[in-house]
């Protein structure tokens, strides 16, 4: 595997991708950003319950951004990992090494497998507050699963000084 897997993708051959390649990657930065800022919000506003179990809960919308940011993070992360990244896409190529390689076990294995759980806890938050007949398990369901997710998304970011940190604002 070459010394800088992203120095792969500037070469003649990876003209192309490499500009999709990159484009994508900063997209998925960037919005890394805002699934932060979103799933903060919607958890401090899933801790506002409504006392009235036929009205709807309180800040809906806080709940959908939430959940189009993660998506579009979950669709930004399967281009890179199923596709455009050169880092994935040798690691695949051999995961008995890849598991060795702290770097890229975490890529490959726990990035994924947090960000799943964090969209199956935001799922999971939003169902519990739009099915149940009670405020109060609408309200605690919002806010625990959203929790949950906000958790795990801090989790599985690879934050900078880390042995697989990445910068914290891609230009």
């Amino acid at each position: 595997m070459p010394r800088d897997v992203h120095e792969r993708a500037r070469q003649p051959g990876f003209l192309r991708r490499g500009f999709v390649y990159s484009v994508v990657l900063t997209c998925h930065s960037w919005a890394r950003w805002a699934a932060l800022l979103l799933g903060a919000c919607a958890t401090v506003n899933a801790f506002r319950v409504r006392g009235d179990a036929a009205l709807p809960p309180r800040g809906r919308r806080w709940d959908s951004l939430f959940m189009l940011a993660l998506d579009l993070q979950a669709l930004f992360g399967f281009l890179l990992y199923f596709g455009l990244s050169p880092f994935t896409r040798d690691a695949m190529s051999n995961a008995v090494v890849a598991m060795r390689d702290p770097r890229l076990r975490f890529f490959l294995f726990t990035h994924v497998a947090a960000m799943m759980i964090a969209m199956a806890a935001v799922r999971v938050g939003r169902v519990l507050a739009t099915s149940d007949r009670s405020a109060v398990v609408r309200g605690t369901g919002r806010y625990v699963g959203f929790g949950i997710a906000l958790l795990v998304m801090m989790a599985g970011v690879p934050w900078p000084g880390l042995t697989y940190g990445r910068p914290l604002f891609r230009w």
